[in-house]
């Protein structure tokens, strides 16, 4: 009978690819944990005292786009379709509240969340507002909700919120804050214009 030569090499190729797998758990991070977050961005129609900042045209951003599914990949988030939203309650009461007006929800899974510098994502809402720069008299677009949010992991879980809202008279509003997020718990994220209701958890 013909002996098989064939058998150390399926047995070098199955030993190669168990190093590379090994070689690539061992790149990463410790916690390998996934989390998800859950988002409503909302504004306080009855927030007086505050006249906002003139409009700037929207600075080049890096933020993932929402649609970018080969991004969002790579960067370890998988967007939640609508029907899957985890704050369907609080949504409805705000949409029911003389004083709130929901503007946006949003909802993701994301793996291995970063220190630092993580992925963030693109959050622009509405209708674009043409506005006019009163000492040059050019005009650009702005998105009525324009920004970015990013989930971090260090010691603590944080949300990174940067936003920022126009109204139609050109007066700008922002919300940036780094929030520190216990697991499971329901924050509300402020300024005098701009709220966010976000809550994050932690996957099985």
């Amino acid at each position: 009978m013909r002996k098989d030569d064939t058998a150390p090499t399926r047995r070098r190729t199955r030993f190669g690819i168990l190093l590379a797998a090994l070689a690539l758990f061992a790149a990463l991070p410790a916690s390998a944990d996934s989390y998800r977050v859950d988002l409503i961005l909302f504004l306080d129609l009855y927030s007086g005292g505050e006249a906002g900042a003139a409009a700037q045209q929207p600075a080049e951003t890096t933020a993932l786009s929402l649609d970018d599914t080969a991004g969002l990949i790579a960067a370890g988030i998988r967007v939640l379709p609508d029907a899957e939203f985890g704050l369907q309650e609080h949504w409805s009461r705000l949409r029911n509240s003389r004083r709130f007006r929901p503007l946006m929800r949003l909802a993701w899974e994301q793996a291995r969340p970063p220190e630092t510098n993580g992925p963030r994502l693109a959050i622009r809402h509405g209708e674009p507002i043409t506005i006019t720069d009163p000492l040059t008299y050019s005009s650009f677009l702005v998105p009525p909700v324009d920004g970015s949010v990013s989930l971090l992991m260090s010691r603590y879980l944080h949300l990174d919120v940067d936003l920022r809202y126009t109204e139609s008279d050109g007066h700008q509003f922002a919300l940036s804050e780094r929030r520190r997020m216990r697991r499971d718990e329901l924050h509300h994220i402020d300024s005098p214009k701009l709220g966010v209701l976000a809550r994050v958890q932690k996957l099985p």
